[in-house]
């Protein structure tokens, strides 16, 4: 079931939007032993870089893909702002709720916007969203960060057209426009959804805010 969403997503990219896997570098931000979502696109795509914070995984993420990946273990977080690399294709498998050794991290709220700066021109990007968060109300720390990523006060119960409206401003604000997006429900978890985006780096829009910052310096 962990694999369904993927697996359609891949199969929509190809045969819709003609994406070409093979010509692709990938980031898995999280891969874990890359059963559940990463072998479904590792040997399509060109290479892929997988990291992982549990050293347990290690061996056998080694085993799980290609010849052509580079696995490292390590705080995800954290390796993106050592990475020279820009990637064609992101697959952010985040966990539900607040994580982290001191629960410094949540869904993709820190992840999504650390790897928007390690992007090719025109990248994919795939993460889960949660629509309707489960044991919701005796966590008072994931409705905090939902309410201060989301900036509404109740965050319980969202809409997949607010949802696709806010990651498009979302991308748009990183200098983005969106090409196109697409959804999928991910069966394992109630109100949990794979979001598909395709992007393109306005380059007019940097040129021009920079202009801007130089003229009021």
């Amino acid at each position: 079931m962990r694999n369904i969403a993927i697996k359609k997503a891949v199969s929509i990219l190809e045969n819709q939007y003609g994406v070409v896997f093979e010509e692709l570098t990938a980031l898995d931000f999280f891969a874990r032993d890359a059963s559940w979502q990463t072998v479904y696109y590792a040997n399509k795509v060109k290479k892929i870089y997988a990291w992982e914070v549990e050293n347990k995984f290690k061996n056998d993420l080694i085993n799980n893909l290609p010849p052509q990946s580079q696995v490292v273990i390590g705080d995800s977080h954290e390796l993106i702002l050592k990475e020279f690399q820009k990637f064609d294709l992101i697959v952010i498998d985040n966990p539900q709720g607040c994580y982290g050794s001191n629960k410094q991290y949540c869904e993709h709220f820190e992840a999504l916007p650390l790897c928007l700066k390690n992007t090719s021109d025109n990248p994919i990007v795939l993460f889960n969203v949660k629509t309707k968060p489960f044991n919701y109300e005796d966590k008072s720390l994931w409705q905090n960060e939902r309410q201060k990523f989301y900036k509404k006060s109740n965050c319980s119960n969202l809409s997949l057209e607010f949802m696709h409206e806010f990651y498009s401003n979302l991308f748009k604000d990183a200098m983005f426009d969106t090409k196109f997006g697409f959804d999928l429900l991910r069966p394992q978890e109630d109100g949990l959804h794979l979001f598909v985006y395709g992007l393109s780096k306005n380059r007019e829009r940097i040129i021009n805010k920079n202009d801007s910052r130089k003229h009021h310096g």
